[in-house]
């Protein structure tokens, strides 16, 4: 059985619209106001289908964007994320100095070097929030810290003096 054609609710004319589709400087949702003022078109009917294709998005999302656009109106057309800060930080700033002394200035308790599960371990036991060996890597990395560690010398490699006689054959004479 085929699904009833997708209609817009009249929240705004074509003509207001059209005006918040031009004047729209945030490309996200300048595409979203681009696929409902096709839509919305008064002398051209077209369909959610069509629309899409026009705009460039797959049909499914097109039908989400004209139904949050159905159920909530124009509030549900700004994109969301750019007044999203985002989740709060593990560390807070007094912390995240911390880590940083301590990555620097101690060894861990069991000697060796600092790695994601010790510093999980730490940031666990100083904040009481569980976190993951590679969330701990993260903090290590945001605080401007690497691995360092030599490269392994592959087991065939040529010693000193074959490296040397390999080089002074390939010299070119003069």
């Amino acid at each position: 059985m085929p699904m009833p054609p997708l209609r817009l609710k009249p929240h705004l004319s074509y003509g207001e619209i059209g005006k918040r589709y031009r004047a729209c400087k945030n490309p996200v949702e300048k595409s979203h106001w681009h696929l409902i003022w096709l839509m919305a078109n008064p002398k051209k009917t077209m369909l959610v289908t069509e629309a899409a294709e026009a705009v460039g998005f797959c049909e499914n999302w097109a039908r989400i964007i004209v139904h949050r656009y159905n159920d909530g109106g124009i509030d549900e057309f700004i994109d969301k994320r750019r007044n999203n800060p985002g989740k709060k930080p593990i560390l807070n700033k007094k912390q995240g100095k911390e880590l940083i002394r301590l990555l620097t200035k101690e060894r861990p308790k069991d000697g060796g070097l600092w790695t994601g599960p010790k510093v999980a371990h730490w940031i666990t036991e100083k904040t009481g929030k569980p976190i993951t060996a590679v969330g701990a890597w993260k903090w290590i990395r945001k605080s401007g810290f690497t691995l360092q560690v030599p490269r392994p010398k592959h087991i065939r490699s040529a010693s000193v003096d074959e490296t040397g006689a390999f080089k002074k054959k390939w010299l070119p004479s003069v």
